[in-house]
């Protein structure tokens, strides 16, 4: 601001507020008070003139949108578009204030897609590009709402109206990969398949440049993992565009390829964003704990987070801890100055950021495992750590690493805390003679082929009664509750989604139910590592990919095999023997519980992990 504009602003404010001492309820001079001492920069100290504006003239659309205009400054956006709202009502031609709403619905909108408040962010999406739909920015946000909210066609139109007004390349690039949470069918995985492939052609065909994707797109295709079919060749497509688009994301650290030099220990750098209380940090916390500290030093690397019980077990356990900086640009160098040794990626497409820095080549061995798993399709990712167990034969052509089969998954998960005495019964609405069948996964890996196998088996069980757990987007929950109706007709009636529990009542959920149910095509990781350590058989049904046979592997290694089904039929039928049969339901429990110890906290898993890094790390 010019000298002479505050000159003006202040002789402006110093003229309103000699009229308001003759005239307290003074409209205009009420007016230029407030609104030069917003514009001075000022905006606290205008929002009593604002306040006072709309009570003294609560029928103004000029004084509820001038009210409006402080409270954006200020931060308070829900607050600015109901003052906005009611300018519009009393004046429907005021554009000004339709506009004011528009932008600060949008605000409302994005603070609330930050916040994974997904059903609350979307009407205010909505109405911003119902207000501006000339406005590409509002045309896009109210397409990312709606794909969060899992409406993929509408989310789509939000993304081609936004690209036709103003022609993006990461907007292309968020259209392509973009799939919605819950899909509505089989027909859509495969409409959506065959979209997503020509869109990422084209992308290819027709590369243009984006400067920093983690900012500009801030996506992976990440729910693309849920939906059975193999992905690998799309996967690597994907990869090769953004590595087109953005050729600097395969930046190489100056150490690469120079001499080691000496050091005594192996350096291993461990990169996620949830190195903290998420499944990804109880699945590795144990490996970063257990590996030999004469023969390896653990390098801990994350973006900035909240520091919870887990990610400081993480830092003290570690002999080293990297806090990123939160542009890819510096995060690279911040990795490259350890000069690691290796880097052990935990999941790769679990979250943007990550995502884009394993692009890069930061160690001269990179390797990633079953936190996501899904191969990456990146140049720089030299091996994909999984089991024996948990591939079938041919694995190979499902992934763009090198495939390397150990006994067990690389992960060491120490044993739950005992369970609470949550009565799962009684949250379910159970009758003392039905038999209570879980599936405690998260909602997004149910898929319409699962749905079918729900309602098998309610026809098949008059007493069956399947418990869900409840997502907190009741849009979510709603899609797939329309969906497990069409499959199930009035069947589905006997499907209770129950509110998420702490984790002390999901142990006894996993306890005290007749049965437990894994997910078709992508089933359960760290939940059924609880199951097992409540002694808790898992039914389940092994797919073509790793991510389908998780579970299965689990059980190789325990040397059980009576709950691994090997069709859909065959897995209700026994699902239901194992819910009905209470007479053998404690020797088939005994048998979990004792498998369980070669599972949980399996320090052979350590030794694996350590002799797979002593064999590619060579001295340089």
């Amino acid at each position: 601001m010019s000298a002479l504009s505050r000159g003006a602003l202040a002789s402006a404010i110093e003229q309103a507020e000699a009229a308001l001492a003759l005239a307290a309820d003074n409209y205009e001079a009420l007016q230029v008070k407030t609104l030069a001492t917003l514009h001075s920069g000022r905006a606290p100290e205008a929002l009593p003139g604002a306040e006072r504006l709309v009570a003294l003239f609560p029928d103004d659309a000029y004084a509820h949108n001038t009210r409006g205009a402080v409270l954006q400054l200020l931060g308070r956006f829900a607050e600015a578009a109901e003052a906005y709202r009611q300018a519009t009502a009393l004046a429907p031609q005021y554009a000004e204030a339709s506009l004011n709403l528009a932008r600060a619905q949008a605000h409302v909108a994005i603070a609330r897609l930050q916040a994974f408040d997904l059903d609350a962010a979307l009407e205010p999406a909505r109405e911003a590009a119902r207000l501006a739909p000339t406005a590409p920015d509002a045309q896009y946000l109210a397409g990312l709402a709606e794909l969060n909210a899992g409406s993929l066609r509408a989310a789509l139109a939000g993304f081609e109206r936004s690209i036709a007004l103003a022609p993006s390349p990461a907007r292309r690039f968020t259209a392509a990969i973009a799939w919605p949470p819950i899909i509505e069918s089989r027909e859509e995985i495969g409409e959506r398949l065959a979209e997503v492939g020509r869109a990422v052609d084209a992308l290819i065909a027709d590369p243009q440049p984006i400067a920093d994707p983690a900012r500009e797109v801030d996506r992976t295709p990440f729910y693309m993992a849920y939906q059975g079919f193999d992905d690998t060749a799309l996967q690597r497509g994907i990869a090769h565009a953004f590595a087109l688009a953005t050729p600097q994301l395969e930046w190489t650290a100056p150490h690469i390829g120079s001499s080691r030099g000496a050091r005594p220990r192996i350096r291993i750098g461990v990169l996620s964003r949830h190195l903290s209380d998420h499944t990804i940090g109880k699945l590795n916390i144990g490996l970063v704990r257990s590996l030999a500290r004469d023969r390896f030093e653990a390098v801990v690397i994350r973006p900035e987070q909240r520091p919870d019980i887990l990610s400081r077990a993480f830092d003290e356990a570690a002999g080293r801890v990297v806090t990123l900086p939160p542009d890819l640009a510096g995060a690279r160098r911040a990795i490259a100055e350890c000069e690691l040794d290796a880097l052990f990626y935990t999941d790769v497409g679990m979250d943007p950021f990550t995502y884009y820095l394993a692009f890069a080549r930061l160690a001269p061995v990179q390797f990633t495992t079953w936190g996501h798993p899904v191969t990456t399709g990146m140049r720089n990712m030299d091996f994909f750590l999984t089991s024996r167990h948990a591939e079938p034969p041919g694995a190979e052509r499902f992934y763009t690493e090198k495939l390397v089969r150990l006994e067990t998954l690389p992960s060491y998960y120490f044993r739950p805390r005992e369970p609470s005495a949550f009565d799962v019964r009684a949250a379910a609405g159970a009758a003392p003679d039905e038999r209570l069948y879980a599936s405690p996964q998260t909602l997004y890996k149910m898929h319409p082929d699962f749905d079918d196998a729900l309602a098998l088996l309610l026809a098949r069980d008059p007493k069956a009664r399947i418990v869900l757990i409840a997502s907190r987007h009741a849009s979510w929950n709603e899609r797939l509750r329309r969906r497990l109706e069409r499959a199930a007709g009035a069947d589905a009636r006997r499907i209770v989604f129950i509110p998420a529990v702490k984790l002390s009542d999901y142990l006894a959920l996993l306890r005290d139910a007749d049965a437990l149910l894994d997910t078709f095509h992508f089933g359960g990781g760290s939940s059924s590592y609880e199951a097992f350590a409540m002694g808790a058989p898992v039914v389940t049904l092994p797919g073509a990919m790793m991510r389908a046979r998780v579970t299965a592997a689990w059980y190789g290694v325990m040397g059980v095999s009576r709950w691994i089904a090997r069709s859909p039929e065959h897995f209700v039928e026994l699902a239901i023997e194992l819910a009905s049969d209470r007479g053998r339901r404690d020797a088939w429990r005994a048998e979990i519980r004792d498998g369980a110890a070669k599972v949980l906290e399996n320090d052979a898993v350590v030794r694996e992990l350590e002799a797979f890094l002593e064999r590619v790390v060579t001295p340089r």
